[in-house]
């Protein structure tokens, strides 16, 4: 037993022997109830799948073999073994997990590591590198968690704007002064902290993290390799020698742009492709749509918008639609649709942007408030404003001030500035427990 306690002592410290400590307590406590075991073992049987079980084993043999390289070059040591298993499940997995829900492009990929070479990760490392004793931390944990559980709580609701704002300020001052702490433990002993081994420690999940992004981007490609060909075996019109066709080729040319292959997939089952030249014309629209978007061709205002603009004029707000395409009989022109939460609440309302028109020009701008009468808040419905204010600027040169205001208000009006009409309509839901605001701009 004691060979056991020291070997945790030596691979693990106070705070996450306490840490594990509470989690084995409360999953000890909850598992003599009955539903609360079926539930379990559902999630157990879910895991268990063949197919996760290979995900899992591939980037277990991944992390080994960065372990081997790394062992070869002087990162790593067997001392490193423990802290290795400890960001496979801890870190690598929540990563690998995000990786099937990553967004167009290889951005996503790259947060992982701009967060990973932050200054924030060293603020991390600092703040765990010392810690309190183990009947503290047996203490403290469960304290700091339960208020950090009130103040995510309390953030949801507007009504406890003051008691969520007075929670944050004691985690504030708990978290400066658990860094505080670990701070002054390491210059009153800096030669136990300025060493190899931590070097190494701080280095590890920077070293996993970063050169794992090749294999989470990789099983990001194959889940939409496997999604596409399951799509397009769903068709049924189609001949199966046309189906293997647009497989072979959708996947030969945009296995490693996974989005693209996701815009292939889509036009073969709207347009509908009818044969092997339909299926090279979605190729060539969609590899001459990639090369425009890098140099957008101008619109006249007269016209309508460019679609390359219209998709980036809310992108800062977590409103960046998906790719401007045509309709089953190719006429219209549509986006998709980008939606985002306008609060934080049980049952948060609902703001989506999206646009239409015809091929290379956007006729049509809309943003579209969803509310639910129970839920709705004084802070989604301004939020709506704020982001339809945003969205007026963007498509507007001129100044707009005239009609925001009214916007503000939510009363329904139609307008006109310059080249462009402005409605504002508010509906009720068919149920009538709710409505939606939507305002278009039209060219």
């Amino acid at each position: 037993m004691n060979e056991i306690w020291l070997w945790i002592t030596q691979n693990f410290n106070n705070r996450e022997i306490a840490a594990a400590a509470w989690i084995a307590l409360i999953l000890g406590l909850v598992s003599t109830k009955k539903d609360v075991r079926s539930s379990l073992f559902g999630v157990v049987r879910a895991v268990a799948d063949t197919k996760l079980l290979i995900v899992f084993g591939a980037f277990a043999g991944w992390v080994g073999l960065l372990s081997w390289f790394g062992s070869k070059t002087g990162l790593w040591t067997s001392s490193q073994v423990v802290p290795t298993v400890v960001w496979y499940f801890v870190g690598g997995l929540p990563l690998l997990f995000r990786a099937f829900d990553a967004k167009e492009g290889t951005q996503h990929f790259r947060g992982y590591a701009t967060a990973v070479l932050s200054g924030t990760a060293v603020i991390e490392f600092i703040y765990v590198a010392k810690t309190f004793s183990l009947p503290i931390e047996l203490v403290l944990t469960p304290i700091v968690t339960f208020i950090a559980l009130l103040a995510v709580v309390s953030e949801r609701d507007p009504e406890h704007a003051a008691v969520n704002k007075l929670l944050t300020r004691v985690l504030a001052i708990a978290a400066l002064t658990i860094l505080w702490h670990s701070v002054s433990q390491i210059w009153a002993e800096p030669e136990t902290f300025f060493t190899t081994d931590t070097a190494r420690s701080f280095t590890l999940p920077i070293y996993l993290t970063i050169c794992s992004i090749p294999f989470f981007y990789a099983l990001h490609c194959y889940s939409h390799i496997e999604g596409a060909r399951i799509q397009i075996d769903q068709k049924t019109f189609q001949s199966d020698e046309l189906k293997a066709y647009a497989k072979k080729r959708f996947i030969l040319t945009f296995m490693a742009r996974p989005w693209l292959l996701r815009r292939a997939t889509r036009q073969f089952q709207n347009m509908p492709a009818k044969d092997n030249a339909d299926v090279d014309n979605i190729i060539q629209d969609i590899l001459h749509y990639e090369r425009q978007e890098e140099t957008p061709p101008e619109v006249d205002d007269l016209e309508g918008w460019s679609p390359f603009a219209a998709r980036e004029f809310l992108a800062d707000e977590g409103l960046r639609t998906n790719d401007y395409h045509a309709s089953g009989d190719g006429e219209e022109w549509w986006s998709g649709v980008a939606a985002r939460d306008l609060d934080e609440g049980i049952l948060p309302s609902i703001g989506n942007y999206s646009f239409s028109g015809i091929e290379g020009v956007v006729k049509q701008l809309k943003f579209r408030g969803h509310f639910v009468d129970q839920y709705v808040t004084d802070e989604a419905q301004a939020e709506f404003g704020r982001l339809a204010a945003k969205l007026c600027k963007k498509a507007f040169k001129g100044d707009s001030t005239s009609f925001q205001e009214r916007l503000v208000q939510q009363v329904p009006f139609e307008t006109r500035f310059n080249e462009t009409t402005v409605n504002l309509v508010r509906e009720r839901f068919p149920n009538d427990k709710g409505f939606e605001l939507i305002i278009f701009f039209n060219r």
